[in-house]
């Protein structure tokens, strides 16, 4: 929600770019903030601004159309028209991470314990809360700070710490396998220690303390020159800070990842924390009450995993009838296909685009088909997938890693626009923005496939995760940190065509483990469940009738 050209041009965080949007403002380079400053002050409040418009429910592009035409920010307007409203709408971060919060409720003049918070799609809660916990420093970050260091002379020990860690990072990145690499963070730290002479812990956090207000001075420079000041230092400091409050708990995991994108390698050394409650628990403490709503989540492992009954209020899980009427859901297992990785050979790839050319055969207009990895689409495309939607009349459709947004949304435009011309076939992954952040109503996708069942590869993180979660779960980790988010994966892709009371869709589930899991499956889908047997036709018998 950001009109200025120079913000915009920046590749930045949510914390960075508070802190550029700060500078703008007080050096009064952005004019969309003092133009709107200049007009509020005018008035009694913002909704005088248009009474008209802001009297009534108004979404992001509305507001951004009027602020454009007006030359004001979208973003302060929103927080100003704040203090005038009873029901925000926002996204998670600005309650789950604490740099956003802490702000967001300044604005609103309000206290936790004055709000209630309604969690819509209430599952993904539990990934923001571990991700807002987290952190990483990369090599193209240690160059900017060194960067700043050397520009601004700061003290040798500071330049040769952060030469240190780049060049171990860079070494790392060249003698190490893709993928990650579990490190202890004991053993790491001293390690730093010692090459920095440093003789013991204390040291080094009077060198991180230093690095702190090191970079505060920095800022506080850049500012009074009128330059846009881009806090490195500060994240450097903030990772090495959380790493030494950190490194002897055992709900947070350390590694190096080492991938590989376009071509390139990249690598970063990361803090990830394991466990939501450490964020979700203060802000159920605080806030007067809460609603978490789902239609697929878990009512047992969120419970858990978030932490309700630790809250300090009392707690009740409520599952709902289905709205959706019986005749117009089709949910159906198809037996004969294994996509574990041993099985992912080009004869199980054409057993399955047999079948799914079955489902192409019998659905009028668009299908939906979410490859448990894109190493399945990748298979299903090179073994002729494409050929298969082509002799139903069907354009294939495929989304691939790296796609931008207006790609993307692009692709989604042509897909639906098919629909009324014999359909298309949309190839995406499960866990995929196409496959959870979109919707599909009517005609815009009639059937769906799930291909493969979507656990994530096996990974030093995963391993972790399951490790600690059988510690404080009794032993449910498996369950709770694996199984538990494919199948998320999968209800969440399954119930793509389903979006209106009025649709007709089909839910196939395409891998015979679906069969000893039917009990992770939604509700709402298990109560319609069939086999289908591993027989030529047989998806054709079944759902030719359900689209007859």
């Amino acid at each position: 929600m950001c009109l200025n050209e120079t913000l915009l041009t920046l590749k930045l965080n949510p914390k960075e770019s508070m802190s550029v949007c700060k500078d703008l403002r007080q050096n009064r380079n952005c004019r969309y903030f003092s133009n709107l400053l200049k007009k509020k002050g005018e008035l009694d409040s913002a909704i005088s601004l248009d009474p008209e418009l802001f009297n009534k429910p108004i979404d992001a592009e509305e507001l951004i159309s009027f602020c454009r035409d007006k030359s004001f920010c979208p973003y302060f307007l929103s927080k100003f028209l704040l203090k005038d409203v009873k029901v925000i709408i926002c996204n998670y971060q600005w309650i789950f991470n604490p740099d956003i919060k802490n702000v967001f409720l300044q604005l609103i003049d309000q206290e936790l314990n004055d709000c209630i918070l309604i969690l819509d799609e209430c599952h993904n809660v539990i990934d923001i809360a571990t991700e807002v916990n987290s952190d990483r420093l990369t090599p193209y970050l240690l160059r900017l700070c060194l960067k700043d260091l050397e520009m601004y002379r700061a003290p040798n020990i500071m330049q040769e710490f952060t030469s240190l860690i780049l060049d171990l990072l860079n070494d790392k990145k060249l003698n190490s396998n893709l993928g990650e690499e579990e490190l202890d963070p004991t053993k790491y730290l001293k390690y730093i220690i010692e090459k920095l002479n440093f003789r013991d812990l204390n040291e080094f956090k009077n060198l991180i303390q230093d690095i702190q207000e090191f970079s505060v001075a920095i800022h506080e420079e850049k500012l009074a020159n009128g330059q846009i000041s881009r806090d490195y230092l500060g994240s450097l400091s903030d990772f090495w800070t959380k790493w030494l409050k950190t490194f002897n708990l055992d709900n947070y995991f350390y590694c190096f990842n080492n991938i590989e994108r376009k071509g390139r390698k990249s690598i970063s050394v990361e803090i990830v924390a394991l466990d939501p409650r450490e964020i979700v628990i203060p802000i159920l403490k605080s806030v007067y009450t809460s609603l978490s709503l789902s239609g697929t989540v878990n009512p047992y492992i969120y419970n858990n995993l978030m932490g309700l009954n630790e809250s300090g209020k009392s707690y009740r899980g409520i599952i709902t009838d289905s709205p959706f009427q019986k005749k117009n859901i089709k949910v159906v297992i198809t037996e004969g296909v294994d996509t574990k990785r041993e099985n992912r050979t080009p004869f199980m790839f054409k057993k399955m685009i047999g079948k799914i050319n079955e489902v192409l055969s019998c659905t009028p207009a668009n299908v939906g088909i979410f490859c448990a990895s894109y190493q399945i689409l990748r298979g299903l495309f090179t073994n002729g997938i494409s050929n298969i939607a082509k002799s139903n009349n069907k354009k294939l459709l495929m989304e691939e890693p790296g796609l931008s947004s207006s790609q993307n949304n692009a692709m989604i435009e042509e897909f639906k626009a098919l629909a009324s011309n014999g359909g298309a076939v949309l190839l995406g992954v499960c866990g995929g923005r196409n496959s959870e952040g979109e919707d599909y109503p009517g005609d815009y996708m009639n059937s769906v496939v799930i291909a493969g069942f979507p656990y994530h590869l096996p990974s030093p993180r995963v391993e972790a995760k399951i490790k600690y979660y059988d510690k404080v779960f009794k032993k449910q980790g498996w369950n709770f940190a694996y199984l538990y988010p494919a199948i998320q994966r999968a209800n969440q892709a399954s119930g793509r065509p389903i979006r209106k009371i009025t649709d007709k869709g089909a839910i196939i589930f395409m891998d015979s483990r679906f069969k000893t899991k039917y009990k992770w499956i939604s509700e709402w889908l298990r109560e319609e469940l069939e086999i289908i047997p591993d027989k030529p036709q047989a998806l054709i018998q079944n759902l030719g009738k359900f689209w007859s």
